[in-house]
């Protein structure tokens, strides 16, 4: 009884001692971000925020990669997963749940980035040089995440403060419009971000990350002068070439290789937090792309398409091309040093023709069949490479090729293949004496280079925007609908400027 009057006693009091204002009132002393960026170190930890939602599983260490393969002719879904069933075949939907996700953390990055932004630009503590430097980072990652939904959705909102209030949201900008954002953000970050980093920054974006995305992004317009001029800067900086053995750039051991422009970085610390954005509640340290694609769960296999892009002795060529075996792996095969024999005992597995024979087959690369057997989970810690110079070379070689300088774009093509050890184009046993064979050619390439890298949709996307390749000679469910994939429904109904009259065509 006399504990029950103490209780009675301490809520009374706390009734007729508070006034509604005390109720209300928030605590001066809180951090927010206008009083938060007091100095370099406090503008760089918001910039850090930006990257650990690049390494989120909506984002790079899990949707990224299915979300963009799948779209392709080069991956086969072999599971029930969701997003599995959803992305191939022309199933996409406004309501798919991992879209909505892939779509709410790349604005979640770009409301890192402006907050940085903001604060880079309120600081008045921290020299200019620095502030430009820090301001061309986050500018990086921001246009980074512009271009991708640009080249997945089009037109989208764009941001480039930090939103506070529900009627701050912006309408649906035209596809030209977000293009032009991430570009002149990549523009920004190419001039004043560092040409290396040292190895307490290794990872963090250098002018070659913003020059190769800028490129690419060109490449997405269309722009091939403006795309030329980006990567032939990255050529001619010196800081890149490519690495004497292809399969070292997809291996635990081989981070920041003398080839990579712009990597996600993976530790071993902790493991991998299924349902995290990066918001700093267990932020992702590794990633499950080995096990998504390999032996372990398998919900990704390679296609016939694929296997047989390859030049093979097989197919009346006098050579094999060794990156076929640094890509595929085959049941039969040996791995783990030896000691394990693959086979394809899942029954999700579906065979596939293999230059006339049926085979069963797993993606190699990323895995970590070169030293040990997965198991039935494995998550890694390799890097992922989200651009490389292999790619600038082939982007080079195609601006040539298309615009008649036939000479110099098999000349970026053969530095490619003389990596690997293949004979020179004109001594090979692919076809390239006109320009229109020389275009196939490179298409080819960079499909058996950049396979399973979340390169092949996009260059089958604007290539056929364009007019150079007709999508449906390699996606046999394309229509037009397939350039663009849905608006999310969340973003419609959320979001008060836009409306169903702006989803993309073919889509409810």
């Amino acid at each position: 009884m006399k504990l029950k009057a103490i209780f009675l006693f301490g809520l009374l009091a706390i009734g007729f001692g508070c006034s509604e204002d005390d109720l209300t009132r928030l605590d001066p002393g809180r951090v927010v971000p206008e009083n938060y960026f007091q100095n370099e170190q406090q503008i760089e930890s918001a910039i850090l925020s930006a990257y650990s939602t690049l390494r989120s599983g909506p984002l790079v260490s899990r949707w990224y990669f299915f979300i963009n393969d799948l779209r392709d002719d080069h991956h086969l879904a072999t599971s029930s997963l969701t997003v599995l069933l959803s992305i191939p075949g022309g199933n996409a939907a406004a309501t798919d749940f991992e879209m909505t996700e892939h779509w709410t953390a790349l604005y979640l990055l770009i409301h890192r980035a402006n907050t940085a932004l903001d604060g880079i630009e309120a600081n008045t503590t921290v020299s200019e040089e620095v502030k430009a430097t820090l301001a061309g980072e986050a500018r990086f990652l921001r246009g980074w995440a512009y271009n991708e939904l640009a080249t997945q959705w089009g037109g989208v909102p764009i941001y480039t403060t930090r939103l506070t209030t529900l009627d701050g949201f912006q309408p649906r900008s035209t596809r030209e419009e977000a293009f032009a954002q991430a570009q002149a953000d990549l523009q920004f970050a190419a001039e004043n971000l560092p040409e290396t980093r040292s190895d307490a920054t290794l990872g963090r974006a250098t002018r070659g990350s913003a020059l190769g995305i800028l490129g690419r992004s060109y490449m997405q317009t269309d722009n091939l002068d403006q795309a030329k001029t980006a990567l032939e800067a990255i050529v001619a900086s010196n800081q890149y070439a490519l690495v004497e053995d292809f399969g070292d750039l997809f291996v635990e051991e081989n981070d920041f290789t003398t080839e990579s422009l712009f990597e996600v970085v993976y530790a071993p610390i902790g493991d991998y937090n299924w349902n995290g954005f990066g918001t700093g509640d267990g932020s992702d340290s590794k990633s499950v792309r080995a096990q998504e694609y390999g032996k372990a769960w398998r919900n990704v296999a390679p296609t016939s398409d694929l296997v047989n892009l390859y030049e093979n002795e097989l197919a009346g060529c006098d050579y094999t091309d060794p990156r076929l075996r640094e890509t595929v792996i085959f049941e039969g095969d040996t791995y783990a040093n030896g000691t394990e024999v693959f086979d394809d005992a899942r029954p999700n597995s579906p065979a596939i023709d293999y230059h006339g024979t049926n085979v069963n087959a797993s993606f190699y690369k990323y895995e970590v069949y070169y030293k040990q057997d997965p198991g039935e989970f494995y998550t890694s810690t390799t890097n992922y490479i989200l651009m490389r110079y292999a790619d600038v070379l082939l982007l080079l070689a195609e601006i040539e090729a298309r615009q008649g300088d036939l000479d110099a774009a098999r000349g970026y093509v053969n530095q490619v293949r003389s990596r690997v050890g293949l004979p020179d184009l004109e001594n090979s046993c692919v076809p390239n004496d006109d320009q229109q064979e020389l275009i196939t050619a490179i298409i080819d390439e960079r499909g058996k280079e950049l396979a399973s890298e979340s390169i092949r949709a996009r260059d089958l996307r604007r290539w056929d925007r364009y007019g150079v390749i007709d999508a449906a000679n390699y996606l046999e469910y394309w229509t037009d609908r397939e350039l663009l994939l849905p608006i999310p429904l969340q973003e419609i109904v959320t979001n008060t400027e836009i409306s169903q009259a702006d989803q993309n065509p073919g889509y409810n």
